[in-house]
Parts: structure tokens; sequence; C-alpha cells
């Protein structure tokens, strides 16, 4: 149980930090179906989490009827910009959560900071 603890605080950490730093709005880690497992702790309060996970997941599972099933999609809002990228736990590529990040509308270079956290959320053996 320690164990665990330490590496959820980690990962609370990590998400925390890159939140921070790059001045996102928040974080959110759900799973496939839209159901919220971990949040920054920094998100902005206009924001209704459960149903931007849940329109996450929506648009997701509807990428599977077509040939190309993406990795990432980024929606642009004249405020904000999300970034929701499909990070896979196993090598079975049907088993998988998503990471949403919530941005301003003017950053640009933000995939490689994003990707830590996707990168720390693979390796991770944590996230059911």
């Amino acid at each position: 149980m320690v164990l665990l603890d330490q590496k959820l605080n980690t990962l609370q950490h990590i998400i925390n930090d890159i939140t921070e730093d790059l001045g996102f709005f928040g974080s959110i880690i759900s799973s496939e179906e839209g159901l919220i497992i971990f949040t920054s702790n920094q998100v902005d309060p206009k924001i209704e989490l459960e149903s931007l996970a849940a329109k996450a997941a929506s648009l997701f599972n509807d990428y599977r009827e077509f040939s190309e099933n993406p990795e990432d999609v980024t929606i642009s809002y004249t405020d904000k910009k999300i970034f929701i990228q499909k990070i896979s736990l196993t090598n079975n590529s049907d088993n998988g959560i998503l990471l949403i990040t919530i941005m301003p509308q003017n950053i640009r270079y933000f995939r490689r900071k994003v990707n830590k956290i996707a990168k720390h959320l693979s390796n991770s053996t944590i996230i059911p």
C-alpha cells in the first residue's frame, strides 16, 4: 500500500508540475469509456471534467468506424485548446487510457511536454 501511495504521489507531482510549468488549465486521465481516473490539482473550475472526459471517449470510439484510428486529437476554441491523446498501456492496442490536456489557445509547442506525461503513464503499473 505504501508503494502504491508513493507511485500515485509521484504521478500526481509530475502531472501538476507539467500543468503548472506550461500554464495549462488542467490535465485529466480517463478510461476509454470516459470515466475519470486522475486529474491535476489545478483544473479550471469552469470546465466540466466529467462531460469533457465523456466527450473525449465518444470522439475516439466514433473514430473506430473509420479505417484510420488517430492516436491524438486537437480541438481548438477561441479561448482554449484541448489535446486528447490515446495511450496504450500494454502491447494490445485495445487496452488504453486517454490523456486530456486543456491549455490556452496560444500555446504552440506542447507535444513534447504532454508526451512526458504520456511516457510516465504508459510505464506506470498503477493505472489499471
